[in-house]
């Protein structure tokens, strides 16, 4: 180790530990000062402190004294502050609350409280460095004003979920949970309960703004005026902007759309809270924001960026209002989102955007600067055709200190492993994400970011070389600059092309040409690289189960940090999506050369455990959700399918019973949460198991699902009901997860399995309802979330995939070309945005390409599975090496994780499906099933 290597890793090291000595040894001396009994620290602890329980974790230190328990809600306080004065700030805190000898919890690092007052933090949690739970509502504002007069004076953000004690300090308040862990809701996440004084019970939600129960009298007077219940129509910023809409919120401030009474024009402006984004040199992200100004009076008058309007404080917050330019971030424009072709599909446009860019970024190197943040979403293209820099704010001079920052995908290696605060890198560093950023312009890709695990297991460059091999593959615009992308992305810094050099390139070539070469298919990933997967993503899945994971209900068998405050045993983030995958894998109807023997063994093995694991738990604690994939309809199939494969009666036998005791009536009709999902697991069960009680129980949900549809002669649709205790509260989708598609595909499946022609009628019905709902951007079909519109995705969830699943199914049955016809748009919808899909069943790639599967399938046309070959080939390019395995990420590419929406299993069942055929796991359906079109049937 290097000498500077050792001095930085022996400050991270002060830096790890500082809060909590001043802590210990603050606490340590007001024992000292009171006199106290001993009480045995926890084990995490080197050294105790008399009369104290320290409990180290990450994020949180709790200190807890010696006596009775904390009370289970009430009104608790919190205490900002900046990384810079956190430790003046904790040491006097924890003297008033040592002498009070109140329970508190503090961020543990000063890393940790970096986080918390970041400008990506959750606005219900942002800036909350210190926890005080107080015994008693009197107690509770002695407290307050105690800390408010220890305090003041230091800095620290304000806290949006909370009422400042009083102006000017750091101490706030709010009512909520104390202690009491969470339970599991109606929509299969734990959630803080608070009880009312009639015994009823409501979410304890971290809402950015104040917003106690309306039954929770205040015990402080903070002397400020009553809190607004209403919005204002229009907001005045400087005596001259008018808000008129939010672009989006943030903890930083937010973006506004404004209109300038001085001139009549619109701008955009930008909000920074004081004290947000603060680090140990005690700049803010206002100082960012007066930085953004300056880059804005460079750059503005050379046509790199947007022009500033005016630089202003108010309230001590600090705007900037810049000129609006009409146009399209670069993202959007390169996924085509106007309508038409894809703009990468137009050679001329396409070469024009990225010269554009080159010399925008070169013009940028001119001036002495480094962006260090270029990505698509910070380039504007406008209606002309003309490019435009947004976001300057992370532009610095090479050399100069500089807090760390970077885009993931968007930024070399060397940057991503830069020190939280050092000097500026060179403009090496923006010719990488010059790179990046055409890549994903010119194919929609997302570049590589997730690192290898160990590192150097392969190189950086053969990770970029292969995600644009997929990514260019059949398309001859992104062929013909692969050589640019590539000779920009390479890891070495002195290795990558100059601008020179790319000016050079993209000067050279005859757009012409390119336009008059034929499109190709695109990437196939051969049945060697999908077998790759599949088996190393099956050895990851054993070796990542967690043995000790029966400790407690929330713990999940296979830990991620997107799950925790998911129900740990149902289909989307826990084990039942893995134990219907394994029961698949090695049950008795699979061919014995699919696994290796020992494979088979370990996962037959692992089924059990996982499985009886799966029981204790469920006698644990209740499960309100009924629904197939957040509930307890995905457990009990996962469970029976589990007996049958192990013959194991018991595990059968618990299966059906949950089957047996799910409601067939219940507020949210859909088929995550609800009724639909109970009547689809009701069906698979009574087809395996011949129990008639279970048939009876699914023609009960077709029944509640008849009456609760919203029903027209022309639509229909199932909201779900305003004051049901859910999130999904008022939605009326489309979708299969939430919506008509998924409803109507068990109303489809019952009234074919239990010859219900009301159900049938109704899936018709519903069918018309969704292809009149379709909007076409030349033969793709995309649909909105819901009949008030809202966002369009190819996916399952909410969008065309998981719609053309329903369509195709309804065409099989009826014969009726227009159900067909709007699925093969679904389809196409589907194929031309893998590129920019996540990898998941839910939002991805998995559950987009399982539909592709059942277009080939019910169609009868190879040419569905060849496409979603393709899609297993961005899999494949996705994919990330764990210990020597090569495994798919789950949701935003962020981590590993086991979930059958969100993780691995539902990738790799698309992977077994692509390879060796079957029914559609949920969709009660058998290899029969899966045929050609029977038609005819409603």
């Amino acid at each position: 180790m290097s000498e500077l290597a050792a001095a930085m890793d022996d400050i991270s090291h002060v830096d790890r530990h500082v809060l909590a000595d001043i802590a210990r040894t603050t606490l340590r001396r007001v024992t000292n000062e009171t006199g106290g009994t001993h009480l045995a620290v926890d084990s995490t602890q080197t050294e105790g402190v008399p009369g104290w329980r320290l409990t180290v974790g990450s994020p949180w230190t709790y200190a807890t004294p010696a006596g009775p328990a904390t009370r289970a809600q009430g009104w608790k306080l919190h205490i900002s502050a900046t990384p810079l004065s956190a430790p003046l700030v904790l040491a006097r805190a924890v003297r008033v609350l040592g002498h009070r000898r109140c329970p508190f919890k503090y961020a543990t690092t000063v890393d940790e409280l970096a986080r918390l007052v970041g400008r990506n933090q959750n606005r219900g949690s942002v800036g909350k460095f210190i926890t005080v739970y107080p015994p008693d509502d009197e107690a509770a504002v002695e407290i307050a004003e105690a800390l408010y007069r220890a305090t003041y004076g230091l800095p620290g953000p304000p806290i949006l979920s909370d009422r400042a004690y009083r102006p000017g300090g750091l101490v706030h308040y709010r009512f909520g949970v104390f202690s009491v862990p969470g339970v599991l809701d109606n929509d299969g996440y734990y959630a803080s309960r608070l009880v009312a004084p009639d015994g009823t019970h409501e979410t304890d939600e971290r809402k950015a703004w104040y917003s106690p129960p309306a039954w929770a009298s205040c015990p402080f007077d903070s002397g400020r005026a009553p809190v607004r219940t209403t919005a204002p129509e229009a907001v005045l910023l400087a005596g001259r902007f008018v808000v008129r809409e939010a672009i989006r919120h943030g903890a930083r401030g937010g973006v506004f759309l404004a209109e300038d009474r001085t001139t009549g024009a619109q701008v955009v402006i930008k909000r920074a809270r004081p004290h947000l984004g603060a680090w140990l040199d005690g700049r803010d992200e206002r100082d960012q924001m007066r930085h953004e100004a300056r880059m804005l009076d460079l750059f503005g008058p050379l046509g790199v960026t947007t022009r500033k309007v005016l630089l202003f404080e108010q309230d001590d917050n600090l705007f900037l209002a810049q000129e609006r330019v009409e146009g399209t971030v670069l993202n959007v424009w390169s996924n085509g989102a106007h309508g038409g072709r894809p703009a990468r599909d137009r050679p001329d446009t396409v070469l024009s955007v990225l010269r554009r860019l080159t010399e925008l970024v070169a013009t940028v190197h001119g001036r002495g600067y480094v962006l260090r943040d270029l990505t698509p979403g910070n380039v504007m293209v406008t209606a002309g055709g003309d490019c435009r820099l947004i976001d300057l704010e992370m532009a610095a001079v090479p050399g100069t200190p500089v807090s760390h920052a970077h885009t993931p995908g968007f930024a070399p290696p060397e940057q991503t492993d830069s020190a939280r605060y050092g000097p500026a890198l060179g403009v090496e560093a923006d010719l990488y994400a010059l790179g990046a950023t055409m890549l994903s312009a010119v194919t929609s890709s997302q570049p590589p970011y997730l690192k290898d695990q160990p590192a150097g297991s392969r190189s950086w460059d053969e990770r970029v070389e292969t995600v644009t091999l997929v990514a260019s593959a059949g398309d001859p615009t992104a062929t013909a600059l692969s050589p640019l992308v590539l000779g920009l992305m390479r890891k070495d810094p002195a290795q990558r092309w100059d601008l020179r050099r790319v000016r050079a390139f993209l000067d050279g070539i005859d757009a012409g040409r390119i336009g008059s070469s034929p499109r190709a298919g695109g990437f196939r990933l051969e049945a060697a690289e999908q077998d790759r997967l599949l088996h190393d993503g099956l050895a990851y899945s054993l070796r990542t189960m967690s043995p000790g994971a029966d400790t407690a209900p929330s713990t999940h068998l296979w830990p991620s940090a997107s799950a925790l405050a998911a129900d740990p045993c149902a289909v989307q983030y826990g084990s039942a999506g893995v134990i219907a995958l394994w029961a698949t894998l090695v049950g008795p109807a699979q061919a014995s050369d699919v696994l290796a023997p020992e494979t088979r063994a370990d996962l037959t093995a692992g089924l059990r455990k996982a499985a009886n694991w799966t029981v204790r738990q469920l006698a644990r604690e209740h499960r309100p959700s009924p629904g197939l994939y957040f509930g307890r309809a995905g457990i009990s199939v996962a469970l029976y399918e589990a007996g049958r494969t192990l013959g194991d009666e018991g595990l059968r036998a618990a299966g059906l019973e949950a089957g047996l005791n799910l409601p067939t009536a219940w507020p949210n009709p859909d088929i995550c949460h609800g009724t639909a999902g109970t009547g689809m697991a009701l069906l698979h069960l009574w087809r395996a198991s011949g129990d008639t009680r279970l048939r009876d129980l699914a023609e009960a949900c077709a029944d509640d699902l008849l009456k609760a549809a919203r029903q027209t002669p022309e639509t229909v649709t199932w909201p779900i009901p305003v004051d049901f205790a859910s999130k999904l509260a008022g939605a009326e989708h489309y979708g299969f997860a939430h919506g008509v598609a998924g409803i109507a595909a068990y109303l489809l499946a019952a009234g074919i399995e239990l010859g219900r022609d009301d159900c049938l009628e109704t899936a018709v019905l519903a069918g018309e309802t969704l292809v009149a709902a379709a909007e076409y951007r030349g033969e793709a079909a995309w649909w909105a979330s819901g009949p008030l519109d809202g966002e369009k995705l190819p996916h399952w969830c909410s969008g065309s995939s998981g719609i053309g699943t329903y369509l195709v199914r309804l065409y099989a049955a009826t014969g009726e070309q227009r159900f067909r016809d709007a699925a093969r748009g679904a389809a196409v919808t589907v194929h031309d945005a893998r590129l920019n899909s996540g990898t998941t069943a839910c939002h991805g790639l998995a559950g987009d390409g399982q539909f592709l599967l059942d277009m080939a399938d019910l169609l009868g046309e190879p040419a569905y599975h060849e496409q979603a070959e393709e899609l297993a080939a961005v899999l494949w390019a996705r994919a990330v090496r764990r210990d020597g395995l090569l495994v798919v990420p789950g949701e935003n590419d962020a981590e590993i994780s086991m979930g059958w929406n969100t993780g691995l299993a539902g990738v790799l069942d698309f992977l077994y499906r692509l390879r060796h055929g079957g029914p559609r796991r949920w969709m009660a359906e058998t290899d029969d099933d899966v045929r050609a079109p029977r038609g005819g049937r409603a």
